[in-house]
């Protein structure tokens, strides 16, 4: 079957979407991650019934309901036990919600590294770095993404990480890849899943539920009856499509950032941009069998 867009996550209740259809779509990947890092099935449960009284407390926070009259409305729309949502209430108010974790530093530096074309040679490979000394360097990049952590504490975490490799007879410092995902580290694997896919799902289900003012951008494209080498070729391309957009979106979001600075504009909004590719054996068809 040729190439072809895959459809856009949205969706209207003249439709009649599966929602159940989607609630077992998430829920197999979830139960594989849990099962992969030993946590039980309650553990999840208990999470969802957080997460569903946290969806109602949205949607009820302009009802002007006193705060008991909620907690019946919460059981009511959730299905969920009057007492059960009291005591998640009650726990919330007993520890306030914490607010999102920063980006890593070691993440920042990765990033500037791999978007300036300065580090780059003629033919776009990433260069090696001398460790110390002026511009270019690897002190100088790391100095000038945070002057709170020293460079050789945010080098020894990048190779922590097998991001990059520190050639000490040299004193150089070399990128091991253009993509930063951490090998061995399943905190830093945790977090870029809880980042990137949760914010992907929360738009995709803004564009279901029409909440946003304009849709954000939720596009595929999905090809099947390939060979193996044929995914190694649509892998390349990706790669340099997104090393082409990585570099030029973080100069564009930088000089936002020092142009609304400049005009004291407010600001208090964020925008995660991402890219997705995900293979496997295609489902058995007729001939097949």
């Amino acid at each position: 079957m040729p190439a072809r867009p895959a459809p856009p996550a949205t969706a209207t209740p003249a439709q009649g979407p599966d929602i159940a259809g989607v609630a077992d779509a998430l829920a197999l990947p979830l139960a594989r991650l849990a099962m992969a890092h030993g946590l039980p099935c309650d553990a999840i449960v208990a999470a969802v019934e957080r997460a569903f009284v946290v969806a109602a407390q949205d949607m009820l926070k302009d009802s002007g309901l006193p705060a008991h009259r909620q907690v019946s409305r919460i059981a009511t729309a959730t299905g969920m036990g009057r007492r059960e949502v009291a005591r998640i209430v009650e726990a919330q108010q007993a520890t306030p919600e914490a607010s999102a974790p920063p980006p890593t530093w070691a993440r920042e530096v990765f990033t500037r590294w791999v978007s300036d074309r300065r580090l780059r040679t003629a033919r776009g490979q990433l260069k090696p770095l001398p460790r110390t000394g002026d511009h270019p360097s690897f002190d100088s990049l790391a100095r000038s993404v945070t002057q709170h952590v020293h460079p050789r504490s945010l080098l020894d975490e990048l190779c922590r990480l097998g991001v990059a490799r520190h050639d000490a007879e040299r004193d150089t410092v070399e990128l091991q890849t253009d993509s930063f995902v951490p090998h061995g580290d399943q905190a830093h694997m945790i977090d870029l899943l809880r980042d990137n896919v949760g914010a992907h799902l929360l738009g995709a289900v803004d564009n279901v539920t029409g909440t946003a003012s304009r849709p954000h951008h939720d596009q595929a494209i999905l090809g099947d009856e390939l060979s193996a080498a044929s995914i190694d070729l649509l892998r390349a391309h990706v790669d340099r499509l997104w090393q082409q957009m990585l570099t030029e979106t973080v100069k564009l979001m930088e000089r936002c950032i020092e142009d609304d600075r400049a005009a004291g504009l407010p600001a208090r909004q964020r925008m995660r941009i991402g890219l997705y590719t995900f293979e496997d054996e295609m489902p058995p068809t007729p001939r097949d069998t």
